[in-house]
């Protein structure tokens, strides 16, 4: 016996309306999910930036920074004062300024002896600005460039160079301090 082959149905067009209906229950679907996803990341982020703000304090290397504080506080402490150090403003102001590369911590208690901070602080390098060049035998030396290349004393750099440029900011600091505005002087010149 032949088997006679018959043509399937076409599948029926489906009407606009239908279409109209699933694009738009899709979109939907596709926005939910989207806004969900903004939401969730959006609380990482916000949970992230809470718990660094908590815990760690950056501050650049002879720069000073405010740290306002919640609650009063009595009684402050720096782990390493070689690294940063603090000068207290008001029971809730505090200048906190970096002394050298590293990190310490700060802690800081209310008039009871209750810890009201326990903070990260690191010391990092100063900006965009700055700029280190190594040189052979001559070692580190160390630029500011804010718009105009200046030579700074730089934490690593040639014992040499940095006692040279020491000398010269001692020199500069001398001499502004022999001014007297009040009598309308100028400064005066080192003597050698």
């Amino acid at each position: 016996m032949r088997r006679v082959m018959r043509p399937r149905p076409m599948p029926r067009p489906t009407p606009r309306k239908a279409i109209r209906k699933m694009l738009a229950y899709r979109t939907r679907k596709m926005a939910r999910r989207q806004m969900l996803g903004a939401f969730v990341g959006a609380g990482c982020a916000a949970l992230m930036a809470g718990a660094a703000q908590a815990s760690d304090f950056k501050v650049e290397l002879n720069e000073t920074k405010a740290l306002h504080l919640a609650k009063p506080v009595s009684t402050i402490v720096v782990g390493n004062p070689l690294i940063a150090d603090v000068t207290v403003e008001g029971s809730q102001l505090v200048y906190v300024m970096g002394r050298s590369f590293g990190t310490t911590n700060l802690v800081a208690t209310d008039s009871e002896g209750n810890a009201v901070l326990n903070l990260d602080v690191s010391v990092v390098s100063q900006g965009e600005s700055t700029v280190t060049l190594t040189r052979g035998p001559s070692g580190q030396l160390s630029y500011n460039c804010t718009p105009r290349c200046e030579r700074i004393p730089g934490v690593g750099d040639n014992p040499d160079s940095y006692d040279a440029i020491m000398k010269q900011v001692a020199g500069a600091l001398s001499a502004g301090a022999g001014a007297n505005p009040a009598a309308g002087g100028m400064p005066q010149a080192p003597s050698e």
